[in-house]
């Protein structure tokens, strides 16, 4: 009697760990995550300076370019919900009608962006239309030595589409407006005294761009 109510015992628990087993691999084969390597064009970026000692200010300017990055979404328990982390970095030039440096009125510069937030899907998917939102950081990083880099606070707001190409591909399409917070009265760029400070509360700039998302 005791050894048959052994093994029938050790027939359930071998039965609830199949069980367990099959949950936990169909779990994990879930898609869950995306990773979306995205390139771009961003446009805009204009800020008041004004020069030391005087009361007329001009605009600092950065030259439309492109845009790279990479994108990471997590599925949330919600349905139509993910979390996103979104990095990006754009290689422009400054420009004003003032001295930034001695001898020059432009400066290049890197752009970064590494913000954190979610995007939302209307129809309750992972596909289709969606609205994002991150905060974070921009990173000014001019790149010319003796210049200081700057840190500002940053948000950004968009929508875009996913298609789905295939179970674990899809296309990515998105249209991002980023603003940049900015310290008026803190200094541009420095290189032996800063001549030139901000004028302004930060900076806006539009950023369309497109990637192919891996799911896994």
């Amino acid at each position: 009697m005791y050894s048959h109510r052994f093994r029938y015992r050790s027939r359930i628990r071998q039965t609830v760990l199949c069980l367990a087993t099959a949950g936990l691999l169909t779990t994990t084969a879930r898609a869950e995550v995306e990773l979306a390597p995205h390139a771009g064009f961003r446009m805009g970026g204009d800020v008041e300076i004004r020069e030391s000692g005087s009361d007329l200010t001009t605009e600092l300017s950065f030259k439309d370019s492109e845009s790279f990055g990479i994108v990471l979404n997590v599925d949330l328990d919600e349905a139509g919900k993910q979390m996103e982390l979104y990095f990006a970095r754009q290689e422009t030039t400054a420009r004003a009608d003032v001295l930034l440096t001695p001898g020059t009125f432009a400066v290049d510069l890197t752009i970064y962006q590494l913000q954190f937030g979610g995007l939302y899907f209307p129809g309750g998917r992972t596909t289709g239309g969606f609205v994002s939102g991150v905060v974070g950081v921009t990173r000014l990083d001019p790149k010319s030595s003796g210049l200081d880099e700057h840190h500002r606070a940053s948000i950004s707001l968009g929508g875009g589409y996913k298609l789905a190409l295939t179970e674990s591909l899809l296309a990515r399409f998105d249209l991002r407006g980023i603003y940049t917070a900015l310290d008026s009265g803190g200094s541009v760029f420095c290189d032996g005294g800063c001549t030139v400070r901000f004028d302004s509360s930060g900076f806006f700039q539009a950023e369309i761009s497109a990637g192919l998302a891996l799911r896994f």
